[in-house]
């Protein structure tokens, strides 16, 4: 057995990352379930019988990220579908979908706030939304790219496209 990474701040720029979120934010008790139903997920986390290092998050009220360092032991198939079980099996205890693709993450006045992907042109004609808006682009693929562009300007992500 390997020593984990209990945080995903401990984990290497290298690590792969999974993000999920909430269009609506987590309670601090949601938070806490998510934290300790990850603790115990990722203690037995495992890839053709290699324990895996890995760790999971909730970041800025409304993701949830997992990584796993694939240097130690590549995260296999079968054990990629675990991590998505784990993720349903937080969708029902939450009463929410973490994989709904069309949810917008972004900051305005200070707080974290979402729309929907068919939403943007509108708060972008209104104003809502420019181009040096905050927005978080879940679809970084390693913990350096989570550290270093996730959260971003509109303008530096695939949402460009609607300005």
């Amino acid at each position: 057995m390997i020593a984990h990474a209990t945080t995903l701040a401990a984990m290497p720029a290298h690590a792969r990352v999974w993000v999920y979120k909430s269009a609506t934010p987590f309670s601090p008790q949601e938070e806490q379930l998510i934290r300790e139903r990850g603790a115990m997920f990722t203690s037995t986390w495992a890839a053709h019988g290699a324990q895996l290092d890995a760790a999971v998050e909730v970041l800025h009220g409304h993701f949830v990220v997992i990584a796993v360092d694939e240097e130690q032991a590549r995260a296999s198939g079968c054990s990629i579908d675990k991590s998505v079980r784990f993720v349903q099996e937080l969708e029902r205890a939450l009463g929410r979908s973490l994989t709904d693709r069309m949810v917008v993450v972004y900051e305005r006045d200070g707080a974290v706030r979402t729309c929907r992907v068919d939403q943007l042109e509108d708060l972008l004609d209104e104003g809502v939304l420019h181009a040096d808006t905050l927005v978080y682009d879940d679809l970084v693929g390693t913990k350096g790219d989570l550290d270093a562009r996730f959260r971003v300007a509109l303008r530096d992500t695939w949402m460009e496209r609607f300005l």
